[in-house]
């Protein structure tokens, strides 16, 4: 699974750490002897959710009947109106079928 971290706060601990080592003319290793990867790793992580990207697909069809007009792509939640959000799974709703 992906983490997220606050891409800032990584930028300001890089810089302080690095800070030692520029000003001693050393390189491959942090002032502390951490690693990059140490301090990337002691990031803390973001309450983070990944987003679903759907569309509503029309259910309008001759001869058959349909309790709701629209239908999310990614559940298949009936809806009669086309918000911007699935009411069901939470999808982003970007426009409709052809």
């Amino acid at each position: 699974m992906a983490r997220y971290i606050d891409a800032d706060n990584l930028i300001n601990e890089l810089s302080a750490a690095c800070m030692p080592i520029y000003e001693k003319g050393i390189t491959g290793i942090l002032g502390d002897n951490s690693s990059i990867a140490d301090i990337i790793n002691e990031q803390p992580t973001a309450d983070v959710q990944e987003v679903k990207h759907g569309y509503w697909k029309s259910q309008k069809q001759s001869g058959f009947y349909r309790l709701a007009d629209y239908e999310c792509s990614i559940c298949g939640y009936d809806n009669d109106e086309t918000p911007d959000y699935c009411a069901f799974c939470g999808a982003k709703m970007e426009g409709f079928d052809d």
